[in-house]
């Protein structure tokens, strides 16, 4: 949630949220604030040492050098030893020995000790020397006494090798509730950061976050989503933190790098994380004291459902909730012309939920799949059932199921930190005592199988304007067991769905994609992350009601076929590896986070977390048992629970061009229905009520509430920013090409990234890029298919994929400086990422080699699925995350960067990607010559365009940059003939790109205000302008105001007043463009639009009041400290760390520009909010881009008369723009 802008041309990277096994759908998690796509962190260790043999129970929050000492020296050789709060040495405990022992009659005994010793001394040393990366044998485990607490019982404590972790489980004595406690090896090596050029002085430092989370098992006997309701209101004040939202004030001022909850079909999850202690702590504590005594259940807590759930408001209200004339008389207006609409958070988030065709027909598919069991209710709520629910079931189902007893809790740190987060919890629980029914109540049942024939439902959906009969959905989903699975049995599946999914070559994923039935495949195969796991696939995009029939033959036609023929043995050896590489690499600063919600996808069924987890001994299993039967098992798999199983729901959606009106027609009646049963006094409770609840949202807080809220202070920031190890060498090994070294600790694997310029490549030819891309990834070769060049991927690495950068770059001399960039300094290029184990580097390079210069071009099945399924992909996106194109389009206007970026991955591609995919069908071998043309170009190119990224151990580098310097200098084609010109410095010149983008820009935009018509029963609402001129220099203080826009402003005016899922304010330095938009927004674009023109009057309004000023500037400084937080984010995978400093590298940012950014927002003052202000009340060249179904449209035009170029997508087979005035 933090408004931090990342570097032009990187991926920001947020908070992963995985199962270690398996990535959690997210159709089986609802989240309190919308996660934008996450990727998964890898692994990296503490970078700090330190010997833990006992830890000072008293002195908790210290810090860790406070609690542990290494300290050898000592002046007095003749003092006795004692041991003290300090722990001795193995030196110190030696000496001492030395002198009890060394007396005449025991020489002969002291002799033999001394030797002992002196072998142990020997042993120690040689074992613990981490600069052998073949040292087989390991340290100690850490903490192997354990963190005892006199509240709780120890169930079980083991040092899990497969993570260098000590694992505890503990069991509250009090309630009964569990927690399970997570301390990583903190001896291990941190990265050597010292010595390399360009590196800065903030220092690496990949010690992981430290996590907290708490979870209910919350069984829901309903749709009206009240488990998810109650996931947002319990975090709308507490007992000890009374405002009205201590979640919103952690997302303003803590160093936080995860804050959010979520709601599964049967689990409710409260997880924080940071890496600073205090902050943590302070985090801790409010989850705690919000899920424990929540205001939102107590009387003063009448408003929270009605703001978070939902509420009848008054259509045409003022802004004050009355419903009289401006002046607020409420008696003016008769009660029978009041009329209600539904508003509400969670209300606005589910219908945006049920807008999509594919989450829509995950949920159908669920509740039909699991008829005699808790998962037939969707826990987040179905638009049409969520008005049922009443405060007294609110209530209820809180009480029945926020009790501890019913509770499973779990840290991630160091042993203070457990013991700590260990005493937290029980002065929270221990009063409440031992309540076995809440945790008897929600126990899950398990679903029989109980079809006698697979169940067979059609149901429609909202189709686009123009979609007509095509635009069939078709997804079978079968439920795999009954009862629990055996941990080899769960890994079994993870590798069958894997052979049967995992790649574009993959049997069941090919079989779909080369019938040509529809755009793209669905379903997503296997889900394991509920009691009962299920297999799911199907395809989008059918043409015609018959194919459905056809569609289903088909998928169960190539299981009788796998069932028959089997998968060769290179299918399952590239698998494995793929599989068994993902869980040794492990995760980023977030590993904790993915061990929390890892172990209770078993955790959570009175299983063991600690199976959940572990993975080595069911490995071995499965490697014996294949070596064993071959693929006899994964077949016996298929004719078990898929071919012979009956319980299987095969669900087909239809479009509907009727059913969005239908859905408005229907709320309508049943809330005129709602309205005829009540009485005047209900009538005027309602309309009360209502005015109540806008007064309380906006009262200004008491300083009493507000000094509640948990706080740090600047000196519990950094204040150098993160800098990650980099060295740079030009014309490495006299290959022409620039080589970038990272030295971190990488647990023996390498990571490579190896970039070549693209600039060459014709500006009208660049929409092909995409098609080069994606025939490198998904090809075969010269003497392999693509199956078996992919298998032979998958053995020898752990994944090679290719990928297009075109990214902003600092103009030559700019290093230092911080301004708004010409939009015309840009890099164009191609990179093929890849990843392995440090003896397996030999074989990734071999793999280079062959997707630069041996990838068959001449694959037009393969080229038509990826451009299909892509295209498909888009347009799914548009609907769902509207927000994300409407900003890019708005911004597209402003630079030629942000043009290209538009027309590449934002609504212009929908266009570009339908006209390939015509050209491909129109004449193929044309569009063969044309891409074979382009990537000869490109691997041709000048060797001062390309660069070769290499990160990893230092052993694995020197080993790397021996296997590099023969590729590049002995592998890579030359042109004698006809060498390629010197890639220019496009820090120094304009990009070829620039002049015909410049002019294609001029007729690109039918106008400044446009909107894009979709179905759906939302909007996604943006509004920008130009707040910096090109060249201009942007203070650090810009983020710091746009983040207090956000997590103020937006966040109580847009989401919490008005009921939008997301509102944000965003602001770019590199474009100088500022922009609002909202996420899942139930109101008419006008509304929106208006409460946007408040946005900065609020800031000047708080200036004037003093509200920003007031107690020694602490809003100031909570923004500050919000906005550091999410600059420096979770600590990032050696993989992301090296990527991360080449892309700094490329963009031609030092080491001073980070530092001043990071000065200026530590320094800004009540005038940069002022200045801030005052640019965005009168940005240039206002524009407006907004995503909402037609009708929203038509009513914006009858209410304000604004008329907008509106964009509508024609048919389901092809994207055309249509612009007209409304």
């Amino acid at each position: 949630m933090a408004d931090f802008e990342p570097i032009p041309g990187s991926s920001p990277l947020n908070a992963a949220t995985t199962d270690k096994k398996k990535k959690a759908k997210k159709k089986k998690q609802l989240n309190h604030i919308d996660e934008e796509d996450v990727e998964t962190l890898s692994l990296a260790s503490s970078s700090h040492q330190i010997s833990a043999l006992e830890v000072d129970h008293d002195n908790s929050d210290s810090d860790d050098s406070d609690d542990y000492s290494n300290d050898t020296n000592d002046d007095d050789d003749d003092e006795e030893y004692e041991l003290t709060d300090h722990t001795p040495s193995l030196q110190q405990r030696s000496f001492f020995l030395c002198c009890r022992l060394w007396r005449p009659k025991e020489r002969l005994r002291c002799i033999i000790l001394l030797t002992l010793i002196f072998l142990t001394i020997c042993a120690v040393y040689y074992f613990n020397d981490g600069t052998n990366p073949n040292n087989s044998l390991r340290r100690p485990p850490p903490g192997a006494v354990g963190v005892g607490h006199a509240s709780y019982d120890t169930i079980e404590s083991t040092f899990i090798e497969e993570y260098d972790a000590r694992l505890t489980l503990y069991k509250h004595r009090s309630t009964g509730a569990e927690f399970l406690a997570y301390v990583p090896d903190s001896t291990r090596k941190g990265p050597n950061t010292s010595g390399n050029n360009n590196s800065g002085g903030g220092g690496y430092d990949p010690k992981p976050d430290k996590v907290f989370g708490i979870a209910f098992r919350t069984k829901p006997s309903s749709s009206t989503g009240v488990p998810h309701i109650l996931e947002h209101s319990v975090l709308c004040g507490s007992r000890k933190y009374p405002s009205r939202d201590p979640f919103a004030y952690l997302l303003k001022g803590s160093l936080q790098t995860f804050l959010n909850a979520f709601t599964y079909p049967d689990r409710t999850v409260y997880p924080v994380a940071s890496r600073n202690q205090v902050d943590f702590y302070n985090l801790m504590d409010v989850y705690l004291d919000a899920v424990f005594h929540p205001r939102a259940v107590e009387e003063e807590g009448w408003w929270v459902l009605r703001q978070e759930g939902w509420r009848y408001d008054v259509v045409g209200a003022n802004e004050d909730g009355t419903v009289g004339d401006d002046e607020g008389d409420g008696g003016d207006r008769d009660l029978a012309d009041v009329n209600f609409e539904y508003k509400g958070v969670v209300f606005s988030e589910m219908k945006g939920a049920y807008s999509d065709p594919e989450g829509l027909i995950d949920r159908i598919s669920q509740t039909l799949l699991f008829p005699d069991n808790s998962y037939r209710f969707d826990s987040g709520g179905d638009p049409a059932v969520i008005p049922t629910l009443t405060r007294e079931e609110f209530v209820s189902f809180y009480k029945k199921y926020y009790h501890p007893t019913n509770s499973r809790l779990f840290v991630a740190g160091d042993e203070s930190d457990v013991y700590h987060a260990l005493s937290q919890a029980d002065r929270y629980m221990s009063p409440m005592g031992y309540n076995p029914e809440s945790r008897k109540d929600s126990a899950i049942v398990y679903q029989k199988r109980t079809f006698h024939k697979p169940v067979f439902e059609r149901r429609p959906y909202a189709a686009a304007p123009g979609e007509g009969d095509s635009g069939f959905m078709l997804c079978i989903t079968w439920l795999l067991n009954t009862q629990p699975t055996t941990s080899m049995m769960q890994l079994a599946w993870i590798v069958l769905d894997s052979l049967l999914l995992g790649k574009p070559s993959s049997p069941l994923t090919k079989a779909l994609e080369d019938s040509n039935l529809g755009e793209s495949t669905i379903g997503g195969g296997l889900d394991d992350t509920l009691l009962q796991s299920t297999f799911s696939i199907g395809m989008k995009g059918l043409k015609k009601r018959e194919d459905v029939n056809v569609l289903e033959g088909l998928i169960m036609n190539t299981l009788h076929k796998l069932d028959s023929d089997g998968f060769s043995e290179d299918d399952i050896a590239s698998s494995m590896n793929t599989i068994e590489f993902s869980l040794r690499e492990g995760g980023g600063g977030l590993r904790g986070m993915e061990i929390f919600l890892g172990a209770l996808s078993q955790w959570n069924y009175d299983q063991s977390p600690r199976e959940a987890i572990i993975y080595e001994d069911a490995l071995k299993m499965l490697k014996d048992e294949i070596a064993r039967t071959g693929s006899n098992l994964f077949q016996q798999m298929i004719r078990d629970t898929l071919i012979s199983n009956n319980h299987r729901v095969s669900l087909e959606l239809y479009p509907s061009a009727n059913l969005e009106e239908e859905q408005l027609q229907d709320q309508k009646i049943q809330i005129s229905t709602a309205q005829s049963r009540m009485s005047d006094g209900e009538y005027q409770n309602i309309i009360d009520e209502g005015i109540k609840l806008k007064q309380l949202q906006a009262m200004d807080e008491t300083p009493e509430v507000i000094a509640s809220n948990p706080s740090l202070s600047i000196s519990d920031i950094d204040s150098t920013p993160v800098e990650y190890p980099i060295h740079v060498e030009d014309n490495f090994a006299k290959s022409g090409i620039q080589l970038v070294l990272h030295e971190v600790e990488s647990d023996g694997i390498a990571y490579v990234d190896f970039g070549l310029d693209v600039s060459m490549v014709p500006y009208d030819e660049i929409v092909l890029l995409n098609s080069l891309v994606a025939l490198l990834n998904e090809a075969g070769t010269s003497d392999m298919n693509d199956a078996e060049f992919r298998n032979y991927i998958g053995k020898v690495t752990g994944g090679v994929s290719a990928n297009l950068q075109v990214m902003s770059v600092k103009p030559a001399g700019w290093d230092d400086e911080i301004k708004v960039l010409p939009g015309v300094n840009i890099l164009s290029m191609l990179f093929i990422r890849g990843k392995c184990t440090a003896d397996k580097i030999p074989d990734l390079f071999d793999v280079f080699e062959k997707i630069l210069m041996d990838v068959n071009l001449d694959s037009k099945d393969i080229l038509r699925n990826a451009l299909k399924s892509d295209l498909s992909g888009r347009k799914s996106s548009l609907t769902n995350r509207g927000h994300s194109f409407a900003d890019t389009r708005l911004r597209g206007r402003y630079s030629v960067r942000n043009f290209l970026g538009e027309k590449m991955h934002g609504y212009s591609s929908l266009d570009s990607s339908a006209a390939v995919l015509e050209a491909v069908d129109a004449d193929w071998a044309q569009f063969v010559l044309r891409l074979e043309n382009m990537r000869q170009a490109i691997i041709n190119g000048n060797r001062n365009g390309m660069i070769i990224n290499l990160t990893g151990d230092r052993y694995v580098l020197d080993a790397a940059m021996e296997i590099a310097e023969d590729f590049l200098v002995n592998k890579l084609p030359v042109d004698l003939g006809n060498p390629a010109p010197p890639t220019p410095d496009f820090r120094s010149v304009e990009h070829p790109w620039v002049a015909p983008a410049r002019e294609e820009m001029k007729g690109a935009f039918s106008s400044q205000d446009e909107g894009i018509a979709v179905p759906t029963q939302v909007a996604y609402v943006a509004e920008g302008g130009r707040m910096y001129d090109v060249g201009e220099d942007v203070s650090g203080s810009a983020s710091v105001v746009s983040h207090y826009l956000s997590t103020g402003y937006m966040w109580d005016v847009i989401r919490a007043k008005n009921g939008a899922y997301g509102a944000y304010s965003k602001f770019s330095s590199v474009d100088g463009v500022g922009t609002f938009f909202t996420y899942r927004d139930p109101n008419t674009p006008d509304t929106t639009l208006g409460l946007f023109n408040g946005a900065a009057q609020s800031v000047l309004d708080d200036v004037e009041s003093s509200a920003l000023t007031r107690d020694n500037n602490a809003a100031i400084t909570t923004a500050i400290i919000g906005t550091i937080g999410g600059l420096d984010g979770s600590a990032l995978s050696p993989r992301a760390a090296g990527w991360e400093a080449l892309i700094r590298h490329l963009y031609g940012e030092s080491t001073i520009s980070r530092q001043r950014h990071r000065n200026e927002i530590l320094k800004t003052t009540v005038d940069d909010f002022i200045d801030y202000a005052q640019r965005v009340k009168s940005w240039r060249d206002q524009s407006i881009a907004i995503v909402a179904s037609l009708s929203a449209f038509n009513e914006m035009k009858s209410r304000t008369g604004q008329e907008l170029s509106v964009l509508v997508q024609a048919n389901a087979d092809q994207e055309e723009d249509q612009s007209g005035e409304l």
